[in-house]
Protein backbone atom coordinates (compact mmCIF):
# COMPACT_ATOMS: atom_id res chain seq x y z
CA UNK A 1 0.00 0.00 0.00
CA UNK A 2 1.52 3.22 -0.77
CA UNK A 3 1.81 5.83 2.10
CA UNK A 4 0.08 9.16 2.04
CA UNK A 5 3.80 10.47 2.08
CA UNK A 6 4.16 8.58 -1.17
CA UNK A 7 0.68 10.30 -2.36
CA UNK A 8 2.15 13.74 -1.72
CA UNK A 9 4.85 13.01 -3.90
CA UNK A 10 3.01 11.30 -6.66
CA UNK A 11 0.95 14.73 -6.49
CA UNK A 12 3.38 16.99 -6.58
CA UNK A 13 5.15 15.25 -8.98
CA UNK A 14 2.63 14.78 -11.63
CA UNK A 15 2.47 18.79 -11.10
CA UNK A 16 5.66 19.82 -11.98
CA UNK A 17 6.13 17.33 -14.56
CA UNK A 18 3.40 18.81 -16.38
CA UNK A 19 4.91 21.74 -15.55
CA UNK A 20 8.23 21.02 -17.06
CA UNK A 21 6.81 19.34 -20.27
CA UNK A 22 5.29 23.69 -21.22
CA UNK A 23 9.29 25.14 -19.70
CA UNK A 24 11.51 23.10 -19.88
CA UNK A 25 14.18 25.73 -19.23
CA UNK A 26 13.29 25.44 -15.59
CA UNK A 27 15.78 23.13 -14.64
CA UNK A 28 15.36 24.00 -10.62
CA UNK A 29 11.98 22.84 -9.71
CA UNK A 30 11.35 20.95 -7.16
CA UNK A 31 9.47 18.13 -8.00
CA UNK A 32 9.05 16.13 -4.51
CA UNK A 33 10.54 16.63 -1.27
CA UNK A 34 10.74 13.41 1.51
CA UNK A 35 12.30 13.16 4.34
CA UNK A 36 15.21 15.87 4.44
CA UNK A 37 15.77 14.86 0.57
CA UNK A 38 14.29 17.09 -2.47
CA UNK A 39 14.38 15.89 -5.84
CA UNK A 40 14.39 18.46 -8.97
CA UNK A 41 13.68 18.32 -12.16
CA UNK A 42 16.99 18.03 -13.80
CA UNK A 43 17.46 15.38 -11.26
CA UNK A 44 14.51 12.83 -12.78
CA UNK A 45 16.66 11.38 -15.64
CA UNK A 46 18.30 9.92 -13.24
CA UNK A 47 15.79 7.76 -11.39
CA UNK A 48 14.31 6.54 -14.75
CA UNK A 49 15.93 3.54 -17.20
CA UNK A 50 17.76 4.43 -19.94
CA UNK A 51 15.61 5.55 -23.54
CA UNK A 52 12.71 6.21 -20.55
CA UNK A 53 13.85 10.53 -20.00
CA UNK A 54 11.45 12.63 -22.37
CA UNK A 55 8.24 10.42 -21.87
CA UNK A 56 6.00 12.30 -19.32
CA UNK A 57 3.46 9.95 -18.45
CA UNK A 58 2.62 8.35 -14.87
CA UNK A 59 5.00 6.14 -15.38
CA UNK A 60 7.53 8.56 -14.40
CA UNK A 61 5.40 9.61 -11.62
CA UNK A 62 5.95 6.02 -10.41
CA UNK A 63 9.65 6.66 -10.20
CA UNK A 64 9.33 9.49 -8.42
CA UNK A 65 7.48 7.47 -5.61
CA UNK A 66 9.91 4.70 -5.35
CA UNK A 67 12.41 7.34 -5.27
CA UNK A 68 10.57 8.67 -1.88
CA UNK A 69 9.79 5.42 -0.29
CA UNK A 70 13.83 4.40 -0.62
CA UNK A 71 14.48 7.68 1.25
CA UNK A 72 11.85 7.65 3.78
CA UNK A 73 13.23 3.92 4.32
CA UNK A 74 16.95 4.67 4.36
CA UNK A 75 16.29 7.33 6.88
CA UNK A 76 14.65 5.32 9.20
CA UNK A 77 17.44 2.78 8.78
CA UNK A 78 19.65 5.65 9.99
CA UNK A 79 17.57 6.77 12.56
CA UNK A 80 17.75 2.70 14.14
CA UNK A 81 21.08 3.11 13.90
CA UNK A 82 22.18 0.14 10.87
CA UNK A 83 24.14 2.36 9.23
CA UNK A 84 26.67 1.16 11.60
CA UNK A 85 26.29 -2.37 11.75
CA UNK A 86 29.53 -3.60 10.35
CA UNK A 87 27.95 -5.82 7.43
CA UNK A 88 25.69 -2.58 6.39
CA UNK A 89 28.80 -0.38 6.76
CA UNK A 90 30.62 -2.83 4.37
CA UNK A 91 28.30 -2.82 1.95
CA UNK A 92 27.93 0.97 2.22
CA UNK A 93 31.85 1.38 1.77
CA UNK A 94 31.74 -0.95 -1.29
CA UNK A 95 29.62 0.84 -2.87
CA UNK A 96 30.98 4.41 -2.06
CA UNK A 97 34.34 2.47 -3.47
CA UNK A 98 32.57 0.82 -6.56
CA UNK A 99 30.79 4.15 -7.71
CA UNK A 100 33.73 6.36 -7.33
CA UNK A 101 36.09 4.37 -9.09
CA UNK A 102 33.48 4.12 -12.06
CA UNK A 103 33.17 8.08 -11.93
CA UNK A 104 37.44 8.19 -12.28
CA UNK A 105 37.24 5.88 -15.31
CA UNK A 106 34.29 7.50 -16.52
CA UNK A 107 35.68 11.51 -16.32
CA UNK A 108 38.81 11.02 -16.12
CA UNK A 109 40.03 8.14 -18.09
CA UNK A 110 37.50 8.15 -20.80
CA UNK A 111 37.99 11.26 -21.97
CA UNK A 112 41.68 10.86 -22.52
CA UNK A 113 40.37 8.23 -25.42
CA UNK A 114 41.08 9.56 -28.74
CA UNK A 115 41.92 7.92 -32.10
CA UNK A 116 40.72 9.30 -35.45
CA UNK A 117 39.18 7.24 -38.52
CA UNK A 118 41.89 6.69 -40.31
CA UNK A 119 43.43 4.28 -37.46
CA UNK A 120 40.26 2.61 -37.58
CA UNK A 121 40.68 1.78 -41.37
CA UNK A 122 44.05 1.44 -41.12
CA UNK A 123 43.55 -1.23 -38.72
CA UNK A 124 40.92 -3.02 -40.85
CA UNK A 125 43.07 -2.90 -43.87
CA UNK A 126 46.18 -4.48 -41.50
CA UNK A 127 43.81 -7.35 -39.92
CA UNK A 128 41.72 -8.30 -42.98
CA UNK A 129 42.31 -11.60 -41.74
CA UNK A 130 39.83 -11.23 -38.14
CA UNK A 131 37.16 -10.50 -40.65
CA UNK A 132 36.93 -13.68 -42.82
CA UNK A 133 33.43 -15.10 -42.44
CA UNK A 134 33.59 -18.63 -41.04
CA UNK A 135 30.03 -19.39 -42.63
CA UNK A 136 27.72 -18.49 -45.33
CA UNK A 137 25.54 -15.22 -44.47
CA UNK A 138 22.66 -13.66 -45.37
CA UNK A 139 21.44 -10.11 -44.94
CA UNK A 140 17.54 -9.85 -45.02
CA UNK A 141 14.47 -7.38 -44.57
CA UNK A 142 11.46 -9.29 -42.08
CA UNK A 143 8.05 -8.53 -42.23
CA UNK A 144 6.26 -10.20 -39.05
CA UNK A 145 2.21 -10.10 -38.44
CA UNK A 146 0.77 -12.40 -36.49
CA UNK A 147 -2.99 -12.17 -37.35
CA UNK A 148 -4.18 -13.81 -41.43
CA UNK A 149 -6.20 -10.84 -41.65
CA UNK A 150 -2.96 -8.64 -41.84
CA UNK A 151 -1.01 -11.90 -43.38
CA UNK A 152 -3.60 -11.71 -46.25
CA UNK A 153 -3.27 -8.22 -46.63
CA UNK A 154 0.51 -8.31 -46.99
CA UNK A 155 0.40 -11.32 -49.74
CA UNK A 156 -2.42 -8.97 -51.68
CA UNK A 157 0.27 -6.28 -51.40
CA UNK A 158 3.64 -7.56 -51.96
CA UNK A 159 3.61 -7.03 -55.89
CA UNK A 160 2.44 -3.76 -56.32
CA UNK A 161 3.78 -2.03 -53.21
CA UNK A 162 7.34 -1.90 -52.10
CA UNK A 163 8.50 -4.35 -48.82
CA UNK A 164 9.79 -1.87 -46.96
CA UNK A 165 6.70 0.34 -47.23
CA UNK A 166 4.63 -2.86 -46.22
CA UNK A 167 6.66 -3.35 -42.86
CA UNK A 168 6.10 0.17 -41.85
CA UNK A 169 2.47 -0.51 -42.45
CA UNK A 170 1.80 -4.06 -40.83
CA UNK A 171 4.73 -5.51 -39.03
CA UNK A 172 4.98 -5.53 -35.79
CA UNK A 173 8.58 -4.26 -35.46
CA UNK A 174 8.65 -2.11 -38.95
CA UNK A 175 12.73 -1.51 -38.16
CA UNK A 176 13.43 -5.22 -38.94
CA UNK A 177 13.02 -4.03 -42.84
CA UNK A 178 14.94 -1.00 -43.07
CA UNK A 179 18.80 -1.86 -44.15
CA UNK A 180 20.38 0.27 -41.54
CA UNK A 181 19.54 -1.94 -38.60
CA UNK A 182 20.43 -5.03 -40.98
CA UNK A 183 22.83 -7.78 -40.24
CA UNK A 184 24.52 -10.77 -41.86
CA UNK A 185 23.00 -13.60 -40.46
CA UNK A 186 24.37 -16.96 -40.11
CA UNK A 187 21.54 -20.24 -40.42
CA UNK A 188 21.59 -20.78 -36.86
CA UNK A 189 21.08 -17.02 -36.04
CA UNK A 190 18.00 -17.44 -37.77
CA UNK A 191 14.46 -19.39 -37.17
CA UNK A 192 14.78 -22.54 -39.20
CA UNK A 193 12.04 -22.69 -41.06
CA UNK A 194 13.08 -19.18 -42.55
CA UNK A 195 16.44 -20.08 -42.92
CA UNK A 196 16.14 -23.00 -44.87
CA UNK A 197 14.42 -20.47 -47.33
CA UNK A 198 16.39 -17.43 -47.24
CA UNK A 199 19.49 -19.34 -47.89
CA UNK A 200 18.05 -20.75 -51.26
CA UNK A 201 16.89 -17.03 -52.69
CA UNK A 202 18.39 -14.77 -55.15
CA UNK A 203 19.12 -11.11 -54.57
CA UNK A 204 15.94 -9.08 -54.45
CA UNK A 205 13.81 -12.05 -53.74
CA UNK A 206 10.93 -11.61 -51.65
CA UNK A 207 9.40 -14.91 -49.77
CA UNK A 208 6.35 -15.81 -47.31
CA UNK A 209 4.75 -16.29 -45.97
CA UNK A 210 6.45 -18.63 -43.79
CA UNK A 211 4.45 -19.69 -40.61
CA UNK A 212 6.57 -20.31 -36.96
CA UNK A 213 4.99 -20.64 -33.67
CA UNK A 214 5.77 -16.18 -33.43
CA UNK A 215 3.53 -15.67 -36.40
CA UNK A 216 3.80 -15.25 -39.72
CA UNK A 217 7.38 -13.65 -41.33
CA UNK A 218 7.94 -12.09 -45.00
CA UNK A 219 11.64 -11.74 -46.07
CA UNK A 220 13.39 -10.18 -48.66
CA UNK A 221 17.16 -11.01 -49.16
CA UNK A 222 19.19 -7.83 -49.77
CA UNK A 223 22.89 -9.96 -50.15
CA UNK A 224 24.36 -13.37 -50.10
CA UNK A 225 27.98 -13.71 -48.47
CA UNK A 226 29.57 -16.51 -48.76
CA UNK A 227 32.04 -18.43 -46.32
CA UNK A 228 35.35 -17.21 -46.70
CA UNK A 229 34.91 -13.77 -47.71
CA UNK A 230 36.04 -10.62 -45.83
CA UNK A 231 33.67 -8.24 -44.29
CA UNK A 232 32.50 -5.05 -45.98
CA UNK A 233 34.72 -2.00 -43.64
CA UNK A 234 31.19 -0.84 -42.86
CA UNK A 235 30.01 -4.03 -41.07
CA UNK A 236 32.89 -4.07 -38.90
CA UNK A 237 33.78 -0.41 -38.25
CA UNK A 238 32.21 0.15 -34.82
CA UNK A 239 33.65 -3.03 -33.51
CA UNK A 240 37.05 -2.20 -34.68
CA UNK A 241 36.21 1.44 -32.82
CA UNK A 242 35.20 -0.41 -29.73
CA UNK A 243 38.10 -2.64 -29.83
CA UNK A 244 40.59 0.32 -30.26
CA UNK A 245 38.84 2.22 -27.15
CA UNK A 246 39.34 -0.81 -24.88
CA UNK A 247 43.19 -1.22 -25.75
CA UNK A 248 44.03 2.76 -25.26
CA UNK A 249 41.16 2.50 -21.77
CA UNK A 250 43.78 -0.40 -20.62
CA UNK A 251 46.94 1.51 -21.37
CA UNK A 252 45.81 4.36 -19.66
CA UNK A 253 44.64 2.50 -17.25
CA UNK A 254 47.41 0.20 -16.64
CA UNK A 255 49.51 3.82 -16.32
CA UNK A 256 47.61 5.40 -13.75
CA UNK A 257 47.01 2.15 -11.40
CA UNK A 258 50.70 2.49 -11.44
CA UNK A 259 51.40 5.81 -10.54
CA UNK A 260 48.39 6.03 -8.44
CA UNK A 261 49.23 2.64 -6.56
CA UNK A 262 52.86 4.62 -5.57
CA UNK A 263 51.17 8.08 -4.79
CA UNK A 264 48.80 6.21 -2.53
CA UNK A 265 51.65 3.65 -1.12
CA UNK A 266 49.84 0.63 -1.94
CA UNK A 267 51.40 -2.12 0.11
CA UNK A 268 49.66 -6.16 -0.23
CA UNK A 269 51.30 -8.77 1.93
CA UNK A 270 50.61 -12.29 0.42
CA UNK A 271 51.46 -14.23 3.11
CA UNK A 272 48.90 -12.22 5.11
CA UNK A 273 46.33 -12.84 2.69
CA UNK A 274 46.91 -16.55 2.76
CA UNK A 275 47.04 -17.03 6.26
CA UNK A 276 44.00 -15.28 6.67
CA UNK A 277 42.08 -17.64 4.51
CA UNK A 278 43.78 -20.73 6.22
CA UNK A 279 42.39 -19.36 9.50
CA UNK A 280 38.61 -19.15 8.01
CA UNK A 281 39.13 -22.84 6.42
CA UNK A 282 39.87 -23.65 9.85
Amino acid sequence: MISAKSNIAIIAAAAVIALLSCDRDRRDVNIATAGARTLKSDQLVSLMPEGFAGQIDDEAVLFVSQWADEVVLAEAAEDLGLAERPDVAAKLDEARRMILASAFEQFYIMPRIEFDSTEVEEYYQNHSGEFVRSQDEVLLLHIMVVDSESRDSVVQLMDSVAFEDLAERFSIDPSGSTIENAEYLTKSQIHPSIARKAFTMSKGEVAGPIETEFGFHFIKLVDFAAKGTIREFIEVRQGIRDYLAEQRFQAIYLELIDSLRSVKAVEIDTQAIKDALKNYEE
